[in-house]
């Protein structure tokens, strides 16, 4: 799926600035602006030195915090425009069906990292049978490297067997990103007359519905490690188009899965210690070996939780933000009719 300036999904709201009016209510050159430049400067503290396909947690973290903060402030902004003209009736409609996409993201997301915890704990538990601190000077008893390896090979599988929640649906990442894109092209010219400040609103929902596909498919891709699930490509009437633009081609150089650089690291030691562990740990050299391993592992296990925890976080408050101002819309739209009636 490709969202390109070659092929706009709305040609006549292309540039906002030749076909939005000035209003007596606002400037909304410099409300453009304002929210440009804040996102644009956000969006730099992502830039990488070189490309990488490998995704930190912080970096994750880092980028659904950039995401929570653009919706804070696009529905502040649309607040004011909205409130001080009483004109947001498409907005309205188009967020309250975008809105729940961008929860089911949320909630896809704070899935995988319950599977990623569940997986935590197993070399948790590894690293609890293979500490020898407790065993005098000899290697661990057979049965715990035995235990050991088998919960490593559980964690290769990549706990396939993980209890879903009750109630919750799974759905493809591909999925919910495609239902992502298809929410953000509807947002096409209105037919008939549509009001200066409405363009305005669709103008600022609409770049939030970019950046808002640009994490999440970044988020689903490095959680599931995939390849690029879309291609977005920001058209350069947005002051931030280059960052994004190059933030994607940063990542998704090639046709490589996209992989949390922390689990990835604590994967490949978990081979290493499965190696060590069945090939025998008897003598001074194999247990000094498997100490070593053991430390690394509870090192970059405890690195990983820190990081799940930050970035968990960071999905409640995008989730809080969002559900917050869909409960908005649905109060005035509640509201809306009363008003109506009283005048």
């Amino acid at each position: 799926m490709f969202l390109t300036e070659k092929n706009p999904p709305f040609p006549s709201f292309s540039p906002f600035r030749s076909s939005i009016k000035r209003s007596p209510l606002h400037d909304f050159d410099l409300i453009f602006k304002s929210f440009d430049d804040k996102l644009n400067n956000r969006l730099r503290a992502l830039s990488f030195s070189s490309p990488s396909h490998l995704i930190s947690l912080q970096w994750l973290s880092l980028a659904v915090d950039l995401l929570s903060d653009t919706h804070a402030d696009a529905n502040a902004v649309i607040s004011a425009m909205t409130s001080a003209s009483g004109s947001s009736g498409d907005s309205r409609s188009f967020y309250l069906d975008h809105s729940v996409k961008i929860l089911d993201v949320c909630n896809s997301v704070s899935y995988e990292i319950e599977k990623l915890r569940h997986r935590r704990l197993l070399m948790k538990f590894v690293t609890h049978l293979l500490n020898v601190s407790g065993d005098g000077y000899g290697p661990p008893a057979p049965e715990k490297m035995k235990r050991a390896s088998e919960c490593i090979a559980d964690y290769e599988r990549n706990c396939g067997d993980f209890a879903k929640r009750r109630g919750f649906e799974v759905r493809e990442p591909d999925v919910l990103i495609r239902d992502l894109v298809n929410a953000i092209v509807t947002i096409s010219p209105p037919r008939g007359k549509i009001s200066t400040v409405e363009r305005a609103v669709l103008r600022i929902i609409y770049a939030v519905g970019l950046i808002t596909v640009f994490v999440a498919g970044v988020a689903l891709s490095s959680l599931h490690g995939l390849p690029e699930l879309t291609k977005i490509r920001v058209p350069s009437e947005f002051s931030w188009s280059d960052s994004v633009n190059e933030l994607q081609t940063a990542i998704f150089d090639s046709e490589r899965r996209v992989v949390l650089n922390e689990t990835d690291e604590v994967a490949a030691r978990a081979v290493s210690l499965r190696v060590l562990i069945d090939g025998g740990v008897t003598g001074v050299g194999e247990k000094e070996r498997l100490e070593i391993a053991v430390k690394e592992i509870e090192n970059l296990t405890e690195k990983m939780g820190e990081g799940l925890d930050r970035l968990d976080n960071g999905v409640n408050k995008m989730f809080g933000v969002v559900l917050s101002a869909r409960n908005g819309v649905l109060d005035n739209y509640r509201v809306g009719p009363v008003e109506k009636r009283r005048k």
